[in-house]
């Protein structure tokens, strides 16, 4: 049996060392595997799953959305999102998950944010925030408004009297290697009170460090990684994993960043 990662440019992911860190812990037979595969070859990745006893992939960009149709069931969080990150066969079927959704409300709930009645804030208008919008619609928020480009030249405006509670960056904005990138202006950052960025390489982006700067509640991508995974092979293995690994898999993936950081 096989498993990995589907997605086009796959060099800096982080998934194989978090799965295979689990395998090993519990003593599963596997090797968490990447699989490039070129857009004009992604539909036939279905017909090669099963040529090749690969059982499952998780999906990254731009792939989240190409399966939704071919599908043998699909999760109804997965449906509400209109994108999958999970795609497994169990009987010969085809399955299709989002656990980037369980990611998102652990992230929230593991960090004590209170959604209801506040005015969020989501930067992006990809799958991922589409994803977020559905978790937060889930715990109770009704004021959700999206900030975006309207095109790829184009930068995202910002009124000079916007402000809110939550500011959630869903965008690659100041992702590893360009984490330079700053999305939001300093004075806008100082109108809120939380700030979550889905980046967790780096740890701390720009928009992360300027939030610290002005005292908000600043957090970052790694718990949502690591719970979309372990998520991932709950369905899989049909387990539920103690709270423990959860915190062992975070100082892992934090003394990873660390020591290449050193190097």
């Amino acid at each position: 049996m096989r498993v990995g990662l589907l997605g086009k440019k796959l060099s800096h992911s982080l998934s194989p060392n978090i799965h295979n860190f689990i395998y090993k812990k519990f003593n599963l037979n596997l090797n968490y595997e990447l699989f490039e595969v070129e857009e004009n070859e992604v539909n036939n990745f279905k017909a090669y799953m099963l040529e090749n006893n690969i059982r499952a992939v998780n999906i990254t960009i731009p792939y989240k959305k190409i399966f939704m149709d071919s599908l043998d069931s699909i999760s109804e969080n997965a449906k509400k999102i209109g994108a999958i990150n999970l795609m497994y066969i169990q009987n010969n079927k085809f399955y299709g998950d989002n656990t980037d959704y369980y990611g998102f409300e652990y992230c929230l709930k593991k960090n004590n944010i209170d959604v209801k009645n506040k005015k969020i804030y989501i930067l992006g208008k990809g799958g991922a925030a589409s994803a977020v919008e559905t978790v937060l619609k889930s715990l109770a928020a009704t004021d959700i408004n999206y900030l975006f480009r309207k095109d790829r030249k184009s930068k995202i405006e910002f009124k000079e009297d916007l402000s809110g509670d939550i500011l959630i960056n869903t965008t690659p904005v100041g992702m590893y290697p360009d984490i330079c990138g700053k999305i939001v202006p300093t004075e806008i950052i100082s109108k809120f009170k939380v700030a979550i960025d889905l980046i967790y390489n780096p740890l701390q982006t720009e928009f992360l460090k300027t939030a610290t700067l002005f005292n908000l509640k600043a957090i970052n991508g790694l718990e949502m990684l690591i719970e979309q995974a372990i998520k991932t092979d709950e369905i899989l293995f049909n387990k539920k994993f103690d709270d423990s690994l959860r915190e062992e898999l975070k100082i892992y993936l934090e003394n990873l960043f660390l020591g290449a950081k050193n190097e």
